[in-house]
């Protein structure tokens, strides 16, 4: 799985080599070529119950790809209310537009027109549905102008009306409804419903980084006198990441085997928990030195229930450390 941002020429070279998948990002100008009404109206072969999806070969920056186009009932749902809430804020700032529009007063019908093509060049969702034109004309001397007092200048207002682009908002809802993965990969090694599951993994790596960006993780805090420090602490963080990995997965892989579960943030019951909410979830334990005629003994103080069968997982030697007992 490759982030967006390497499906760009400059990373094409190094991704020749590689076996990838990547979403493609939607405001490319050839992504929102593929995404269009006319194949719509192809037939969509099913992914799942709620997915369909649409392939097509092609050769982008020097290298046979085949993209994925996915549309799913989730993402159609999200687009519809996205568009509509875009449409409304649009419609808001189009009736600003238009009073402050009006009440202007231009030398010419042209001008007029101009200046409200210049404003529904803007409009993402909206067209001119009509226009009026009036004309008011200024009269030289003052009072109540005769028939035969002269016309100094002539200035127009312009008043318009609006109504929605169905096209254009049918045209973006289509477009927000889908997403297309690509990659370099062969159908017969990798089929397209494939493709689609694989783009829906989690990956461990943007989990990774998450926990990296944590407020509890302190990086903020740390500070480099010299840049030439920075890949040092760069190496250090990601061995961390390393070892918080594997320490999850050890750790997962040992609860997998247990027909228990554990309360998650929201009081749930999960058999997959985060390392970082079970460390979370011993907080609290506290360790109580006290001497006794000479003779310094340790005690552990503060366990529970949840604690004791957290700490089991870790195997024998953590459950030395905490004076439980590993069976």
């Amino acid at each position: 799985m490759a982030e967006s941002k390497l499906s760009s020429a400059d990373h094409a070279a190094p991704r020749k080599q590689l076996g990838f998948i990547t979403r493609l990002p939607g405001t490319r100008k050839l992504v929102a070529q593929v995404i269009s009404p006319t194949r719509r109206g192809a037939p969509w072969p099913p992914g799942d119950d709620a997915t369909r999806y649409q392939r097509l070969a092609l050769c982008h920056y020097g290298m046979a790809q085949r993209w994925v186009i996915v549309s799913s009932e989730a993402a159609v749902q999200r687009a519809e209310n996205s568009v509509n809430q875009a449409q409304n804020r649009e419609l808001a700032t189009i009736e600003k537009q238009l009073f402050h529009l009006q009440a202007k007063r231009f030398e010419t019908q042209e001008s007029a027109q101009a200046a409200l093509r210049a404003l529904a060049g803007a409009w993402r969702y909206h067209a001119v549905a009509a226009t009026e034109l009036t004309e008011h004309k200024r009269y030289g001397g003052k009072g109540r102008p005769r028939a035969q007092t002269a016309v100094q200048a002539t200035r127009w207002q312009m008043r318009a009306e609006v109504c929605p682009d169905a096209e254009a908002i049918h045209r973006d809802k289509q477009h927000k409804g889908c997403f297309v993965l690509g990659t370099n990969m062969a159908a017969r090694d990798l089929s397209d419903a494939e493709v689609i599951t694989a783009s829906k993994a989690p990956s461990p790596v943007e989990g990774g980084f998450r926990f990296l960006k944590d407020p509890l993780f302190f990086v903020s805090s740390l500070f480099v006198k010299k840049p030439s420090r920075i890949p040092g602490l760069l190496l250090v963080m990601t061995v961390a990441v390393l070892v918080y990995a594997v320490a999850q997965r050890r750790w997962r892989q040992a609860f997998a085997r247990q027909p228990e579960s554990l309360p998650n943030q929201i009081t749930q019951p999960t058999q997959r928990p985060t390392l970082r909410w079970v460390c979370q979830r011993l907080e609290g334990i506290h360790r109580v030195r006290v001497s006794i005629q000479g003779q310094r003994h340790d005690l552990i103080e503060g366990l529970n229930q949840v604690q004791i069968k957290i700490l089991r997982l870790f195997g024998q030697d953590v459950c030395q450390m905490y004076q439980i007992s590993f069976g």
